[in-house]
């Protein structure tokens, strides 16, 4: 299965076993969504496709931008992970599949206590404490 990057494991477990031209038009969505942050970070085209695709940041922009997203989506208010933006955002992407929002309940509950002052290093912890997580629930991530 894959996922992609912060909306990361939301939008991953929304998309497991969805077909790909779906997945070609959350990956559209998210390229939108990441204008704003795009702007905000000085981000490449580059760094946005390699969020979109999910390539883990390398470089402090490309964390910066991981951060600007998870914000915008809730998931982080750029000091600590947010649960309940976590689950509020995969309740809207589960559309009411009660297993996968109780395995999204589990695992913000494993990332509860994800904390860094540095908001663009967060969101590496973030997304490696989702991504560590969900593979402890049997769903094998890749990034």
């Amino acid at each position: 299965m894959k996922h992609i990057a912060v909306a990361l494991l939301f939008v991953g477990l929304s998309l497991a076993g969805t077909q790909a031209d779906e997945v070609s038009e959350a990956k559209e969505m998210l390229r939108g969504l990441a204008a704003e942050c795009k702007q905000q970070e000085g981000a490449s085209d580059d760094d946005v496709e390699n969020f979109v695709n999910d390539k883990m940041p390398d470089t402090r922009t490309q964390k910066c931008l991981a951060g600007c997203m998870q914000e915008q989506f809730g998931v982080s208010n750029g000091k600590a992970f947010q649960p309940d933006g976590f689950i509020e955002l995969s309740k809207m992407l589960m559309k009411g599949d009660e297993a996968k929002m109780a395995l999204a309940k589990e695992i913000a509950a494993d990332c509860k206590d994800v904390v860094h002052e540095d908001r663009c290093e967060l969101a590496v912890l973030v997304m490696n404490c989702l991504k560590d997580s969900a593979e402890k629930h049997g769903i094998e991530l890749k990034h």
